[in-house]
């Protein structure tokens, strides 16, 4: 079964006999500022560039990446996607049993489940907010071989601290397991040297972390990510069962120039956490809600009430993302992104139109 994801507005188009276009997408956290405009200039540019095969060894895009994240190139691995580096990732160590949090994003246990590989859960409990906690290191035995961590986790938005990550870490070498922690949305989060795990990389050699580029830069249809990782043996590992040509020369140009744009990601980080403060605010105040507080782009909250809220908001052309099918989750919970200040304010209005009506 492939798993569910947010941004599907074709086929919830088709679905209900809608126009995709008047679909208000709440499902996908996207940052709100939009598609740079000197990223898509290069985009447009590099049209010219589809007439030859990319650079099979992306040096252009690894040292944009590399003098970004501040690592040798060699450290390096790209993918069509995180998505497609986390199934590269699982795909070369092979792992016969993962530790996986729940909820969690779940790219994780289906790439897992592509190898044929075992899953043990840890339930997070909603008590503590869904937080991770010591009893999760103690999960970590001898047959655990891979730990996934989503920092900030997809669709708690918990932060985990890069010093309980290293306790995992340490934990994990005593059992032979590798970590991998996915920081696709940690871009979004200033300051965030409490959270990020790259000065973890040299002393762990059981760590590997995981970004997402698309979304922060607005460009999720261009599909690219990137892994880190100074063990040379993984990295090799993960090189060989990589699709030569994965990431194309317009996703490759875009964050070669994105990665420039310093003005739009302080912009964005400003923006972000400015409508997150805002939508979480005006969330709160509605009594048939109970709001989870956020960390970047995205909010899950519990209906209190028996209702399809999903359902519900379709109706009025507004798509959120129901969190059904997140192991450890209900239907009672839904994640929604933060958008821009009217569509925020659409969101908010519609929801409570529809609460006061039942």
């Amino acid at each position: 079964m492939l798993a569910v994801h947010g941004g599907n507005t074709e086929e919830i188009a088709r679905k209900y006999n809608l126009n995709s276009k008047e679909i208000l997408d709440f499902s996908a956290n996207i940052n709100p500022v939009g598609l740079n405009e000197n990223v898509k200039a290069a985009m447009i540019n590099a049209i010219d560039k589809v007439v030859k095969y990319p650079d099979i060894t992306y040096f252009d895009l690894k040292n944009s990446i590399g003098e970004f994240e501040k690592l040798d190139i060699s450290n390096i691995t790209l993918g069509n996607g995180a998505a497609e580096v986390i199934f590269n990732i699982v795909r070369a160590l092979k792992p016969r049993k993962a530790l996986l949090p729940a909820p969690t994003f779940s790219e994780y246990e289906e790439a897992i489940i592509s190898v044929n590989g075992e899953i043990e859960y840890y339930k997070l409990k909603e008590s503590n907010d869904f937080n991770l906690d010591d009893e999760f290191i103690n999960k970590i035995k001898d047959d655990i071989d891979i730990i996934f961590i989503c920092n900030p986790n997809n669709p708690t938005g918990c932060l985990t601290k890069k010093e309980f990550i290293r306790k995992v870490l340490n934990k994990a070498l005593t059992t032979n397991t590798t970590v991998v922690i996915d920081e696709s949305f940690l871009d979004f989060v200033k300051p965030n040297e409490l959270y990020l795990s790259n000065d973890l990389l040299i002393d762990y050699k059981n760590l590997i972390i995981v970004k997402s580029l698309t979304k922060f830069f607005a460009i999720p249809g261009a599909r690219i990510g990137y892994g880190l990782c100074s063990n040379n043996e993984i990295i090799n590992e993960i090189n060989k069962v990589i699709v030569p040509w994965s990431v194309n020369v317009i996703a490759s140009e875009a964050i070669i120039q994105g990665l420039k744009e310093k003005d739009y990601i302080d912009k964005s980080i400003v923006y972000v956490k400015n409508e997150k403060e805002y939508l979480y605010s005006a969330l709160k105040e509605i009594d048939s809600l109970k709001v989870f507080e956020p960390s970047v782009n995205f909010i899950m909250f519990k209906l209190l009430i028996d209702l399809d809220l999903k359902s519900e908001l379709i109706k009025r052309r507004i798509l959120i993302r129901s969190c059904d099918n997140y192991i450890g989750l209900s239907n009672s919970f839904y994640r929604v992104a933060v958008r821009t200040r009217e569509e925020n304010n659409k969101l908010i209005s519609e929801i409570k139109n529809i609460l006061f009506d039942k």
